[in-house]
């Protein structure tokens, strides 16, 4: 009786699996999207991009490595303005990479910018990489939300 009981009790186990759509593969998905040049996208850190089109020969994907907000919170006040500052990868098919720094804010410059583009050749295509915003903005009414950056990328 018992040697029939463990094969019943493992043939029941193994047939009440399910693959499980989790939260993290919709949220992998999501931020996996194909887009086409110049639509603009929100991406958070570790998340990438896939951006096509404009007779480019190669797809181009566009991953954020980090975000770095010392912007003013909205209920503090302070000396200076503080920035935003995103590092990202652009690759395309044939492994070619380039890392392109944005910062909006107080960056050094001779006033505080609210967007920033840098144009960067990825193998033999130019783009213009235009970060548009870092959203939250730093305060204790948006503590604990993921940050993301509002980028454009488009072919030159």
């Amino acid at each position: 009786m018992i040697k029939l009981f463990y094969p019943l009790l493992a043939l029941a186990l193994f047939t009440q699996c399910q693959q499980d759509e989790s939260y993290e593969t919709t949220e992998f998905k999501k931020d996996t999207d194909d887009l086409k040049f110049g639509q603009e996208a929100l991406l958070q850190q570790y998340g990438q991009i896939t951006l096509y089109g404009e007779e480019v020969p190669r797809r181009l994907i566009v991953s954020l490595k980090s975000i770095e907000d010392s912007r003013c919170p909205t209920d503090v006040n302070c000396v200076t303005a503080g920035n935003a500052s995103v590092l990202l990868r652009a690759s395309n098919s044939h492994g070619v990479n380039e890392n392109i720094t944005l910062c909006i804010g107080d960056c050094g410059t001779d006033a505080a910018r609210e967007t920033h583009t840098v144009e960067a050749a990825v193998g033999d295509v130019s783009y213009k990489f235009t970060l548009k915003g870092v959203r939250p903005y730093p305060g204790q009414a948006h503590e604990g939300e993921v940050q993301k950056a509002q980028l454009v990328v488009e072919k030159l």
